[in-house]
């Protein structure tokens, strides 16, 4: 299993944790229509409260984790 995860990362950390913040973005992306969903007003009052608009956040992480892969991509192509 731990091959497989690292052939898809490329054996780079680095591109590991951008898989992470994408998985995160796409989360943060979608928090507010699954908070619909839950029903539940004062919850999405705090989690608006201490992080403020999910979707914006995460258009945010999901960019920051599209930039970090290209740059690590790149610095994989270059060779010695």
């Amino acid at each position: 299993m731990w091959q497989g995860i690292k052939a898809a990362c490329l054996n780079s950390a680095t591109i590991a944790w951008s898989y992470i913040l994408a998985v995160v973005g796409a989360v943060m992306e979608i928090m507010d229509n699954v908070l619909d969903i839950v029903n539940d007003p004062s919850l999405k009052d705090a989690i608006h409260g201490m992080i403020g608009d999910t979707k914006i956040w995460g258009w945010i992480i999901l960019g920051i984790s599209i930039i970090n892969i290209i740059a690590r991509m790149r610095t994989l192509r270059k060779v010695p």
